[in-house]
């Protein structure tokens, strides 16, 4: 699956509102009603379900509305609190601010901190907390009456769910930006974005969902392919199918290069990988002085001991290890093999 920067984001959405066609205020739509039929699908066996919608002054506030407007249309008791002055709220946001509006929903603005947090004094329980503070383009630290509401997102016991990203991480790198919210569930748009599978922003996501907001395969397989989340059927399409009458010398024959004295477990574990990744024989070189105790270990990897210096594989194996290499598909060097001079791959040929 692609993983996107903030910039290639707001390229496709630029993009499909621009060349496609497709108006910002639709895309919003689709995206807002998105989160909430997540909502709604994890959340709506509670009895009088309630949120509480915390909403930024830009888009990822207008995407509050809209979760608002649909929670309410299932029968939710919905507050929403716009943490801007009316007049800041602008451009599609304001669409569906008034569309909220019309629809019987109550919003209260607040600008400042202390405005905040008398507005949050005895509000009750809510069933979710919805944080539509900050999308993918913050870019500087959180501060002032968004930082104050971050903290107080982050003190309740309630389940919070990001809308698009957790407010205050960086979606381009992960970083957090002096405070950012810790989400029970993340609903991302179109697309998973670096910052929600890169720590330590990751670590604030919960669970990971991408809903689909309308961007056109015409715009989406465009995106570079640049970086990529490689999830278990991503995994899944990338073995090679197995012929049904293979064998294990059809599949590929590994050879490792690891080991040395008290560093015989990355050994192990590297030649261990090997098989389970699918290779259908493994070889093990290692020094010598080791490989008696790293063969008792292993029932199904092949070993070859090698020539050694102080329990590390030096020079005088290499021309050993260079005739191990015949017939092999695959070679891994490293795990465990030391850092002493003999065995340098900086100046002595490994």
């Amino acid at each position: 699956m692609k993983v996107l920067t903030a910039a290639q984001m707001q390229a496709i959405d630029r993009q499909t509102i621009d060349e496609i066609g497709i108006p910002g205020v639709v895309l919003m739509e689709n995206a807002g009603r998105g989160v909430a039929d997540e909502i709604v699908q994890r959340f709506a066996s509670a009895n009088s379900p309630r949120a509480l919608v915390m909403a930024g002054k830009g888009n990822n506030g207008g995407d509050g509305y809209v979760i608002a407007r649909h929670l309410l249309d299932h029968g939710w008791t919905v507050q929403v609190l716009a943490l801007a002055e009316r007049d800041a709220i602008q451009g599609d946001a304001a669409v569906h601010l008034r569309a909220l509006e019309n629809c019987k929903g109550q919003v209260a603005f607040i600008a400042d901190g202390e405005a905040l947090m008398g507005a949050l004094v005895d509000v009750g329980d809510f069933t979710v907390l919805i944080d539509a503070l900050f999308g993918t383009g913050l870019t500087k630290p959180v501060q002032g009456v968004n930082r104050k509401a971050i903290e107080w997102l982050n003190q309740q016991s309630s389940p919070v769910v990001a809308v698009d990203i957790p407010s205050g991480v960086d979606a381009s790198t992960g970083r957090v930006l002096g405070a950012a919210v810790n989400s029970t569930l993340a609903v991302s748009f179109a697309f998973p974005k670096i910052g929600q599978v890169s720590y330590p922003g990751a670590g604030l996501v919960g669970e990971l969902v991408v809903a689909d907001i309308g961007i056109p395969v015409q715009v989406s397989r465009q995106v570079s392919s640049d970086y990529i989340l490689v999830g278990a059927d991503e995994a899944r399409r990338l073995l090679p199918v197995r012929n049904h009458d293979g064998h294990k010398g059809t599949f590929g024959h590994l050879l490792v290069l690891a080991g040395s004295t008290g560093k015989c477990g990355a050994a192990v574990m590297a030649a261990e990988t090997g098989l389970r990744a699918g290779a259908g024989l493994v070889t093990l070189a290692c020094p010598q002085s080791v490989q008696p105790g790293i063969a008792s270990r292993l029932t199904e990897v092949m070993t070859a001991p090698l020539s050694d210096f102080r329990g590390e594989a030096n020079l005088k194996a290499l021309g050993h290890l260079l005739s191990l290499t015949e017939g092999k598909q695959a070679l891994a060097v490293g795990p465990g093999l030391g850092t002493g001079k003999e065995g340098s791959s900086s100046d002595r040929g490994f």
